[in-house]
């Protein structure tokens, strides 16, 4: 029986014995057990008081090959000290940790950064090391644990932490000169130029209500005080739009699995022409086949010019996953009314069923401006008539040697 669960009953019987044997040493034996059992009890219980374990990144967002901190600190703030610790923190195995050995975890997926010790009272103590992600993704940090224990170690305990951090990789990003695409009209001129819409941001009057005129126009408290429904008029505006269409299958059927390399194509490619798109100053949106990490929430991100935006749609890329949410052509007839009128629509694609080739070609009839950057040579099969196709393919591959 362990001597933590038997302090207490060895130190009486002890005592016990010693008075009925009259032998005194038996005794006091018995009343050091019993005391050494008391102070570890009531130093095992305080061990965690005052004492704080942190964990963290310098960094939530990187691109791959930028290196990233992560610290690791305990603070005891009290006059019992740790005669001996360990601690143990999580990292994905996909975050390379330099200079480390890392330990083996029972989660797939996931390893352990361990360290050693003993820290006295008010005493601090901080360990750095850096993390050198290689590939996009959403990787994850923690959770953590602190055991320790009495100087006697007969009550341990152990502390958990079960939050976690990600550090989120975005994909990598090439020029469009890189891809082989011009970098003024990379997909091509727009029919009969500039097109001119109305903003509905920017409201410039009121006008009587005509038939056909959509229920978001009518101005409800205008239409109150008039006693006739009124609509709003918009100001015009030239403003730019692209939405990005990413098609994450790489095989026909989800049960074949997928192609790695052809997925991380397609992310690049996407990331690569919203970066430039941004830069353009045009309003750039997302719309892709899959789910936000811990979410069943679909990928989709509404064209915006605001200074952020570049920001969450490489974000989202960055953690798409081979698992999809139905196919991309079924996204876009659930997304093809909300489509902003005279966008371009770019899709990226290393394959082009056929729903997504009817989808597209719907996109093209309905007077949208539509192209296809292909970066599989399989993506360049049955594209509808009408539809601008660019092909990628064997520059990823180039820069892929390269890297």
């Amino acid at each position: 029986m362990p001597f933590r669960d038997a302090w207490l009953l060895v130190g009486g019987l002890l005592i016990l014995a010693g008075m009925a044997a009259e032998q005194p040493v038996l005794g006091a034996l018995g009343v050091a057990v019993l005391v050494l059992g008391g102070v570890s009890r009531g130093w095992s219980r305080r061990l965690f008081d005052r004492l704080v374990f942190t964990h963290g990144l310098s960094e939530r967002r990187a691109f791959a090959g930028e290196k990233v901190n992560l610290a690791v600190t305990v603070d005891n703030r009290k006059l019992i000290p740790l005669p001996w610790f360990e601690w143990r923190v999580g990292v994905a195995e996909s975050l390379p940790v330099e200079r480390e050995q890392l330990a083996a975890s029972a989660v797939p997926g996931l390893s352990f950064i361990v360290r050693k010790g003993a820290l006295g009272w008010y005493r601090r103590q901080r360990w750095q090391f850096t993390l050198n992600p290689g590939q996009r993704g959403y990787h994850q940090v923690g959770p953590a644990s602190l055991r320790s224990a009495d100087l006697l170690g007969a009550f341990p305990r152990k502390l958990d932490q079960e939050d976690t951090e990600h550090l989120v990789v975005f994909p990598r990003v090439f020029s469009l000169e890189d891809l082989g695409l011009p970098a003024d009209r990379p997909f091509g001129e727009r029919r009969g130029g500039e097109r001119i819409y109305e903003d509905p941001l920017r409201i410039a009057g009121l006008r009587e209500y005509r038939p056909g005129d959509p229920l978001r126009r009518i101005d409800w408290k205008a239409t109150a005080r008039h006693g006739d429904l009124q609509s709003r008029v918009y100001e015009p505006s030239a403003q730019q739009q692209l939405y990005l269409l990413v098609n994450i299958d790489t095989m026909l059927h989800a049960w074949e699995g997928y192609l790695r390399d052809e997925l991380e194509r397609v992310v690049s490619a996407a990331a690569s022409i919203a970066t430039w798109a941004a830069g353009q100053r045009a309003a750039v949106g997302l719309l892709a086949n899959g789910a936000f990490p811990d979410a069943d929430r679909p990928i989709r991100l509404p064209p915006s010019r605001s200074l952020d935006q570049l920001t969450r749609v490489l974000e989202a890329l960055a953690v798409i996953q081979p698992l999809t949410m139905g196919d991309l052509a079924g996204a876009i007839e659930r997304e093809r009314g909300k489509l902003p009128a005279g966008s371009t629509i770019v899709v990226v694609a290393s394959l082009v069923p056929e729903p997504l080739t009817a989808a597209l070609a719907r996109l093209h009839d309905a007077g949208h401006h539509v192209a296809l950057v292909a970066t599989s040579r399989r993506a360049l099969e049955g594209v509808p008539a009408g539809v601008i196709v660019r092909d990628v393919s064997r520059a990823l591959e180039r820069l892929e040697a390269l890297a």
